[in-house]
């Protein structure tokens, strides 16, 4: 029996392949990554329960790496540091770990660890729904959008239906009468403008640069499409087909794109 998905990332070397071999042991299933990028993307899908993060992968201090990851995950975080002093723990928690372990330890301390963190952390397939994408999070309960510098948007109503329509066709052209029936409930053709406008409000929020959409694209042929990179992603239960089968949360619609 699988207790845990935990994601060992850190340098190639023989100390992380001693980590990934006690973890197995204890009946978890670990994945090793050796660079930064490949654990941005392999923490951002909610596949995995928890990170141990060991010290520099490829010159990015950990410290730098944790942060970036903290707020597009809600995975539990274990961080090695080097030196067992007061800083350093410090450091740890305020870069987004939630415990530290100085190295160097003995197998027996780490997997207590870990199994006293899983009791703190929803497991993999029961945490809220995400959209990540490149560097901003949506959060698919909260209708909030996460982005750099953790600084936050609110999706309206209207907004969450259209993202979530688009996204129950990711990659897949979606015509403006499509986008009417599914969330305006309209059966008609005619002046879309009121689509135009929800669409630019979300490009607002979701979008690196709202003038040039990498994410929401226009499709000439059709109406619009969500694109979704091969290196962003979409959780296992983040497309949810169809209209809302839910009441949507009450969201404030007077914030802008994002709020320190």
């Amino acid at each position: 029996m699988i207790k845990s998905r935990i994601i060992v990332a850190g340098s190639p070397d023989p100390r992380l392949m001693q980590l990934k071999t006690v973890l197995e042991s204890d009946g978890h299933r670990v994945a090793a990554t050796g660079n930064p990028s490949q654990t941005i993307h392999e923490t951002a899908g909610g596949r995995h329960d928890v990170l141990i993060l060991d010290s520099c992968i490829k010159g990015v201090c950990e410290y730098d790496l944790c942060r970036t990851i903290r707020p597009k995950s809600d995975l539990g975080i274990i961080l090695l540091i080097r030196d067992n002093d007061g800083q350093s723990k410090i450091d740890a928690l305020e870069a987004g770990a939630d415990d530290y372990l100085a190295t160097p330890f003995v197998p027996a301390e780490l997997l207590a660890r870990v199994r006293a963190l899983l009791r703190r952390v929803a497991p993999a397939g029961a945490r809220k729904p995400k959209l990540v994408l490149s560097d901003r999070m949506v959060d698919l309960q909260s209708h909030q959008v996460v982005g750099p510098a953790s600084r936050v948007a609110h999706l309206t109503p209207k907004e969450f239906n259209v993202l979530r329509y688009l996204m129950s066709h990711a990659n897949r052209p979606v015509s403006h009468q499509m986008l009417a029936r599914a969330v305006w409930r309209r059966d008609y053709y005619g002046d879309f403008e009121y689509i135009r406008v929800v669409i630019a409000q979300l490009r607002r929020k979701l979008e690196p640069n709202p003038e040039s959409p990498q994410y929401i694209v226009t499709d000439r042929s059709s109406g619009y499409r969500l694109q979704i990179p091969s290196q962003d992603a979409v959780g296992e239960t983040d497309v949810i087909p169809g209209p809302s089968p839910y009441a949507l949360h009450a969201v404030r619609s007077d914030i802008p794109a994002m709020v320190p």
